[in-house]
């Protein structure tokens, strides 16, 4: 059989967002058209990007004409949106926007595989096995028909109606909907995508899960010799959580998986944010057959309010230089490649509210793309290394008279030519005036006069309250390749009675010298 060689640079691509966002291609005055489903493609030629994993759906609706789910052909062409945009919620006007296109007889899936393979990018189809989006809302009209005609299905105790796969309808609705797309569109592989979202079975049956998820992969991977040309490997991609054990936990027993030979790539995810906390080392240690590969994502802070109270995909997003951190550690801890996940998300994609008026989209970072697989490159660029509180790791008090500790991972080349070092720390709260002292690798820091970002912010959307920071100048002679543990105490006698509670870290090195106590960032 002939075995394709396996891309190195992976971009999820969700068909939802041709609806949701506005870009060169495509304003929100007009309908959309295939303009946007073609630019959306385009504008990764020339980037080392190889693979398009194309997610067919607008949140569960199928963004394809479907013999499995023929919503689109069954739509009432009578039926007319409410008016007003005022009176719709998000899902409904985008909902409108999909349907407005959907019903002409588009096909958007196939203007974006001709569209990949024209600019000499492999397609993969990436299915979402469990799609979370307003499934709290019965009513929801970007629901499927499955899940709509049989609510028995349902994952009973959940507030979140997800599909529960212990039901053998279940895997069987959603191989028929991989089947179609495989025998329709003839990717060159396929991603069973179970991160969005990680529940499959009720919590008391993981352990016959885990065999009925394995049963299942095992279908996928027939399926796709199956219907593959002679001699033909169609490549099998499973997007799955950040550990090994958090895998097993949904029921996904990935190790088996690569024992059996069942996948080829295993893309692993910290969900939805951008982070290092990805467990390389496990996976590289018990999956020996298929590729692994880190995903980043477009967003590297999710949890402070917007002021007018707007909730709403308001987030600090992943600067140029945060990816090609995150890529050079990704690299230097032995992937095989790397992937994107609502890289371009960045853009404007709230629909015009006006609250988010001050804080328009921007347009993603192409540029890094063009070189981001090479570490040679990568090592020789600043670094701005970060640690959020979303895995536990900075969810710690320190209160008087106590001490909390922090690890932070370096890998670097030998001999790299960093001069100058910068920390920064964030609290939830006031941090100034609160007395407290930092330590790097038992070396006592002092604070810098410094109140800006440690580099320019890709956008100013969700930047951190400056008197809820502050920076210390760090030698860099107190960096350790590897492990640096970041320690924060309080006197016993601080004066002031607030309790740290520490929501971020992040450490800049510069291969430059910062002028005097500034750091040389705007």
């Amino acid at each position: 059989m002939n075995m394709p060689k396996r891309p190195k640079c992976l971009y999820n691509h969700e068909l939802l967002i041709l609806f949701t966002s506005q870009t060169p291609y495509q304003s929100y005055r007009d309908p959309v058209c295939d303009a946007q489903a073609e630019g959306y493609v385009r504008e990764l030629a020339d980037t080392q990007v190889d693979a398009l994993m194309c997610c067919p759906t607008g949140w569960r609706a199928v963004l394809w004409p479907s013999e499995v789910d023929p919503r689109w052909r069954n739509e009432d062409l009578d039926v007319c949106p409410p008016t007003g945009p005022c009176d719709l919620t998000y899902y409904e006007r985008a909902y409108w926007r999909m349907r407005e296109y959907m019903i002409t007889g588009a096909d958007p899936v196939r203007v974006t595989r001709d569209t990949a393979r024209d600019i000499g990018l492999d397609f993969f189809i990436s299915y979402r096995m469990n799609d979370h989006h307003h499934l709290w809302i019965d009513d929801c009209p970007t629901h499927d028909r499955f899940w709509r005609e049989h609510p028995e299905f349902h994952m009973p105790g959940s507030r979140v109606a997800y599909l529960n796969y212990m039901h053998k309808e279940v895997r069987e609705y959603y191989a028929a909907l991989l089947t179609e797309l495989v025998e329709k569109y003839d990717p060159e592989g396929v991603e069973l995508d179970f991160m969005r979202s990680p529940h499959f079975f009720p919590n008391d049956c993981l352990a016959q899960g885990l065999s009925l998820m394995t049963e299942f992969v095992r279908n996928i991977r027939e399926m796709l010799d199956r219907t593959g040309a002679e001699g033909e490997h169609k490549l099998l991609s499973v997007r799955v959580p950040r550990s090994l054990d958090e895998a097993r936990q949904a029921g996904l027993d990935v190790a088996t998986w690569d024992v059996e030979e069942l996948v080829d790539m295993v893309n692993v995810s910290p969900y939805f944010i951008a982070t290092q906390e990805i467990d390389i080392e496990s996976y590289r240690k018990h999956v020996v057959n298929a590729s692994i590969y880190a995903e980043m994502h477009f967003i590297t802070d999710t949890q402070r309010p917007h002021p007018s109270g707007h909730s709403n995909n308001y987030s600090q997003k992943t600067t140029p230089l945060q990816y090609e951190t995150l890529a050079h550690d990704f690299w230097q801890r032995g992937v095989d490649g790397i992937s994107f996940f609502n890289f371009a998300y960045c853009r404007e994609h709230h629909m015009g509210d006006p609250r988010r008026r001050g804080m328009p989209g921007v347009e993603p970072p192409f540029d890094m793309l063009r070189t981001v697989c090479d570490p040679p490159y990568l090592a020789e660029r600043p670094k701005h290394f970060f640690v959020n509180s979303n895995f536990d790791r900075l969810q710690r008090t320190v209160g008087a008279g106590s001490e909390a500790s922090v690890t932070l991972d370096i890998r670097l080349p030998e001999g790299s030519g960093f001069m100058d070092a910068m920390l920064r720390i964030e609290n939830d709260g006031e941090l100034w005036g609160t007395g407290y002292e930092v330590a790097l690798n038992g070396h006592a820091l002092a604070p810098s006069p410094f109140i800006g970002e440690l580099f320019p912010p890709f956008t100013r959307e969700s930047l951190p309250v400056p008197r809820h920071t502050q920076n210390y100048r760090v030698p860099v002679d107190f960096i350790e390749l590897g492990e640096n543990v970041i320690t924060l105490m309080r006197p016993a006698k601080a004066t002031s009675s607030v309790t740290l509670r520490w929501r971020r870290l992040e450490l800049a090195l510069y291969p430059y010298t910062l002028p005097g106590s500034m750091t040389g960032a705007h």
